[in-house]
């Protein structure tokens, strides 16, 4: 729900100053202080309801499944809290907030590669984490003659392959990672 109604702002906001509507962009951004903690805290608390308690295999893969959740909000928050500091800097923000969009790549495309495989034995990652690079990298070339903005998606793709080098690398197996999840998990969260 809460994922929805971002990107229901997301389209919102663009669509409102199209419409020279700066007075709704800017009561839609003011929503966004609301919705922002409910989303990121959503991201937060399904990635702890899905490890806690688990055991065995089960466990083993959740604490794979844990990192790109979390990251993806730490990527989610970032871009974010950018677009609200630099929110008078509009080619950055406005990109920034595309940024928050471009987290969700993963988990939606994620969804559907299990509904269509429910026995994946491939680490689907390369796939979604792939899209998401594409897509960045896409809008790099489309906006290589923007007059200002154009260095926040070669930022964003820089920082987001740092991040997905971990899943990709099998770096959630180190002990490091496995002693956080394991301390994640006894959080009283839930």
């Amino acid at each position: 729900l809460t994922a929805s109604l971002w990107m229901l702002m997301l389209v919102a906001q663009p669509m409102a100053i199209r419409a020279r509507r700066p007075d709704l962009h800017r009561a839609v951004g003011r929503a966004s202080y609301a919705i922002a903690p409910l989303v990121l805290a959503a991201m937060v608390l399904l990635a702890h309801s899905r490890i806690q308690g688990l055991a065995g295999k089960a466990y083993v893969e959740q604490t794979y499944t844990l990192y790109p959740q979390l990251s993806l909000a730490l990527q989610w928050a970032a871009c974010y809290g950018l677009a609200i500091a630099l929110r008078r800097r509009t080619a950055l923000h406005a990109r920034l907030m595309v940024g928050t969009g471009l987290t969700l790549i993963d988990p939606v495309l994620i969804r559907f590669v299990i509904w269509a495989n429910p026995a994946v034995d491939w680490n689907f990652q390369w796939l979604t984490y792939g899209i998401t690079d594409l897509v960045l990298a896409a809008l790099i070339v489309a906006e290589r003659r923007a007059p200002s903005g154009r260095a926040v998606f070669p930022a964003l793709l820089a920082g987001f392959g740092i991040l997905q080098v971990p899943a990709l690398a099998d770096g959630w197996r180190s002990a490091a990672w496995q002693d956080f999840a394991r301390w994640f998990a006894a959080l009283p969260l839930g």
